[in-house]
């Protein structure tokens, strides 16, 4: 597995680092800390490395401060994980489109962010940076916020059937968890319901038949989601409930005091190409725990 980890030295880059300890990832691995330094437009950036700049001494004390973040952010990764190969890369740019870069060009298994950060002048930064990554990155994106780690892990995993929601499942059932790590699967059910003009026109029957139809397909696929999981080790229950999904994760990750969240980039909403990613964007910005983004490719 090769991940990239977004670190710029803040508490919250620190938390998506630690929580990794819960991610079930494997012993081996590869691994970049990348830490980006933001250069301001109206000085030319001519060079990077061993040649000659006209870099002033501020931005000279930049650079280094970016390579001792990464530093900092290595270190406190090969701790926890002493058998991955890690590497540290300060950079010169946007820290959302240095990591974008790097995810594409390497090319990473997954991205990690905290939820929030700090820029080389003290300003927020991760928090905008990780919404952009759930949109464009080219593998999945995992965004991390502190939560209680007592006992054993709790996953919240959202489906709707679709592709990248299978996707999402296989790659929970790629990771190593420990014994008893607990996993719900949950697919919300959005009811339709006529207007009244389609009522006068159509008739509700129409309407009762599919949204039962969209029941019994979501059941199947939370239930056959949760045998896949419990083939592979864990403790799976299967949720079908109505609602909007972007409310539900949240909700129920706060209810069962999940640890994680896993939820699809894209999916199949009641008309099909309206998708999971306003669902995972939501589940970024409001769950109360960590989100991981996972990305079929």
């Amino acid at each position: 597995m090769k991940i990239v980890v977004g670190y710029d030295g803040s508490d919250h880059a620190d938390t998506a680092i630690d929580d990794l300890r819960w991610a079930g990832l494997p012993g081996k691995g590869e691994a970049i800390v990348l830490s980006a330094v933001e250069w301001p437009t109206s000085q030319a950036l001519r060079s990077w490395g061993m040649v000659e700049t006209d870099f002033s001494p501020e931005w000279i004390e930049r650079i280094g401060a970016a390579q001792r973040m990464a530093e900092a952010g290595s270190d406190r990764l090969q701790k926890l994980f002493p058998q991955w190969e890690i590497q540290l890369e300060p950079s010169a740019g946007n820290p959302a489109d240095a990591i974008l870069e790097k995810a594409r060009t390497w090319p990473a298994d997954l991205i990690v962010v905290g939820t929030h950060g700090r820029s080389a002048l003290g300003r927020v930064l991760l928090g905008s940076v990780s919404l952009k990554l759930i949109r464009e990155a080219p593998c999945s994106v995992r965004v991390a916020r502190p939560s209680m780690h007592e006992g054993l892990v709790r996953l919240l995993i959202g489906t709707d059937g679709s592709p990248e929601a299978d996707a999402t499942i296989e790659e929970v059932c790629r990771r190593s968890w420990q014994t008893g790590t607990e996993a719900q699967i949950v697919a919300a059910h959005e009811a339709l319901v006529p207007i009244n003009a389609e009522r006068i026109a159509i008739g509700e029957r129409l309407y009762d038949t599919i949204n039962v139809d969209e029941h019994s397909r979501l059941k199947d696929a939370v239930n056959s989601a949760a045998e896949n999981l419990r083939a592979a080790g864990l403790i799976a229950t299967a949720l079908v409930e109505e609602g909007d999904p972007k409310h539900l994760l949240v909700r129920l990750a706060q209810d069962r005091k999940a640890n994680a969240i896993f939820v699809g980039a894209r999916g199949l909403g009641r008309v099909e190409g309206i998708l999971l990613g306003s669902v995972s964007s939501a589940a970024v910005a409001h769950a109360p725990c960590t989100v991981e983004v996972v990305r079929h490719h």
